[in-house]
C-alpha cells in the first residue's frame, strides 16, 4: 500500500544543501532560543571548511550545543554519530570505541545512529543524505506547522525521531527551537512550556501520561506527534481528553527508516485510537507472516560494518521491521507487538539480554529472565524474575549502581524456577 502525500522524484543534493535551501527563507529569525542563534548564523556554518567523510561523534554537551555540532558537521560533509549522555558513560564509550575502529565512512552517509550496545558491541544504523531528505519530505506531507513558531525539543538527539522529526524538520519550517536541558520533572516541565509559550512539543505517550496527573490548565501546546513506543487505545483517549486543545498525531517509524513510516492524523486520533494510521509519502508497506515490511527511499544503507545483519534486515529492498501488525478494512495499520524480545520503553530500544547480563554479575544470582509488559495505563514496564539467594532489595541496589536508569526494571521478583520450553529456551512473558 502506498502512502499519504505527493509525488517524489529523485534527489540529487546533499543534506546540507537541502537544509540551506529551506533555511534561506528565514534568515532574519531566531533558530535556537537559548543562545539567540539566528538562521543567518546557521547558514554560515558551511564557511568553516574541513571535514568530508570523517566520523564525528556529537552529543556529550547540552542539547543545544549538540545541535550546533551536528549542523556544523553536516555542513562540512562529515558523517555524524550522535550520542546521548543520558544513556550512560558505558554506552557512550562503546559507541566511541566502535567509531575509533574505523574513522571513515562513505561520504553519502549522513548519520550513523547507534540503537543498542548498553553492555556490549553497539549496532549502528547508516542513513544517507537521500534517506533523511526523503523522510523530511514525507513528514511535510502531513505534519502541518504553518502559523506556529515555537517548538520544544526535550529528547536526546541520538533519537532519530528527535533528530529528523523535530530538530531538522523544525529548521525546515523556520521555527524557534527551545531545548529542554533539565532533568524531567512534570510540574517543572509544564511551567517551562507555559513560560516559553511552546506551541509544538513531540514526545512518547509515557511522557504525556506523566503530565496528565497534573493540571492541564493553560497548556500551550497546539500540535504534538506521539512516537517512540506503542500507543494503546486507552492511552490515546486519555491523552486526548486531558489536552483537548492540542492536535495529536500518532506516528510510527524506526531508526532503520530514517524514521517515519506512517501517521494517524488529528481528526482520526480518537476515532482510530491506537492505530499508527496510514503510510506516508512513497512508503510502501505490507504484512508478511504477521510482520510489517516497508520499502521506500528512506530505508537505511545498512548496519555499520555488519553485512550479515544488514542482509537479514533488508531483503529485495524490503525492510523487515520486527513489528507484528494488522490492518483494518479501511487501510489503517495497528502494531500488535514485537516479533523478537526487544522492549521499547519511552522511545528507547532495550534488549532483555543486555539487562540479564548485568543481573548475572550480581553475587548470589544464579539465573534470570527479563521481559516487557504493558500496564493498564499503557506504560511499558520491565519485569525481572531471578533465581538465587540474593534479596530483591539487594539486587535492586546493585542494579541501581550498575545499570543506566532507562534500563532499570520496574518489577524485581525472586522465584524458584524459570519457565522454559521443551527445548530448554527461556519463556519471556
Amino acid at each position: 500500500v502506498g502512502g499519504i502525500g505527493g509525488d517524489y522524484g529523485e534527489i540529487h543534493m546533499r543534506l546540507w544543501e537541502y537544509l540551506k535551501e529551506k533555511m534561506l527563507r528565514y534568515a532574519d529569525r531566531t533558530a535556537f532560543a537559548g543562545t539567540g542563534l539566528t538562521y543567518a548564523e546557521l547558514l554560515r556554518f558551511d564557511e568553516i571548511g574541513g571535514g568530508r567523510g570523517a566520523l564525528t561523534v556529537c552529543g556529550e554537551n547540552t542539547r543545544e550545543a549538540t545541535a550546533r555540532e551536528i549542523l556544523k558537521s553536516i555542513a562540512k560533509g562529515d558523517t555524524v554519530v550522535p550520542v546521548a549522555k543520558e544513556y550512560g558513560e558505558k554506552w557512550c564509550a562503546n559507541v566511541r570505541e566502535a567509531v575509533r575502529a574505523n574513522g571513515q565512512v562513505c561520504g553519502e552517509t549522513a548519520f550513523v545512529m547507534f540503537t543498542s550496545g548498553t553492555t556490549g558491541v553497539p549496532k549502528g544504523v547508516m542513513l544517507t543524505d537521500e534517506n533523511i531528505i526523503f523522510n523530511l519530505k514525507y513528514i511535510s506531507s502531513y505534519f502541518d506547522l504553518s502559523g506556529l513558531s515555537r517548538i520544544c525539543v526535550a529528547r536526546p538527539l541520538a533519537h532519530i525521531s528527535a533528530l529528523t522529526g523535530e530538530l531538522l524538520y523544525a529548521l525546515c519550517c523556520g521555527m524557534t527551537i527551545y531545548f529542554y536541558e533539565e532533568t524531567f520533572m512534570p510540574q517543572r516541565f509544564l511551567r517551562f512550556l507555559r513560560e516559553k509559550r511552546i506551541e509544538v512539543f513531540c514526545a512518547t505517550p509515557t511522557l504525556y501520561l506523566s503530565l496528565v496527573k497534573y493540571s492541564a490548565k493553560d497548556f500551550p501546546v497546539k500540535v504534538s506527534a506521539l512516537s517512540g513506543e506503542r500507543l494503546t487505545e486507552t492511552t490515546a483517549k486519555k491523552i486526548s481528553e486531558s489536552f483537548p486543545k492540542t492536535k495529536f498525531y500518532n506516528v510510527y517509524g524506526l531508526t532503520e527508516h530514517s524514521p517515519r513510516v506512517s501517521a494517524l492524523l488529528p481528526d482520526e486520533f480518537v476515532k482510530k485510537a491506537g492505530s499508527i494510521g496510514k503510510p506516508i509519502g512513497n512508503a510502501n508497506v505490507k504484512i508478511e507472516d504477521g510482520e510489517l515490511l516497508v520499502k521506500s527511499p528512506c530505508v537505511m544503507k545498512g548496519y555499520y560494518r555488519d553485512e550479515i545483519r544488514t542482509r537479514e534486515k533488508i531483503k529485495e529492498g524490503w525492510l523487515y521491521t520486527g513489528d507484528m501488525a494488522h490492518t483494518d478494512g479501511e487501510g489503517y495499520y495497528y502494531i500488535d507487538g514485537r516479533k523478537d524480545d526487544m522492549i521499547i520503553r519511552a522511545g528507547i530500544n532495550i534488549f532483555p539480554e543486555e539487562i540479564e547480563e548485568e543481573v548475572k554479575k550480581c553475587p548470589n544470582v544464579e539465573d534470570c529472565i527479563v521481559c516487557g509488559r504493558t500496564g493498564e495505563d499503557g506504560v511499558t514496564e520491565i519485569c525481572l524474575n531471578y533465581i538465587g539467594e540474593c534479596e530483591p532489595a539487594a539486587l535492586r541496589k546493585y542494579l541501581a549502581g550498575n545499570l543506566n536508569a532507562h534500563f532499570m526494571p520496574n518489577v524485581i521478583d525472586r522465584t524458584d524456577k524459570l519457565q522454559r520450553t521443551a527445548s530448554g529456551k527461556k519463556v519471556r512473558k
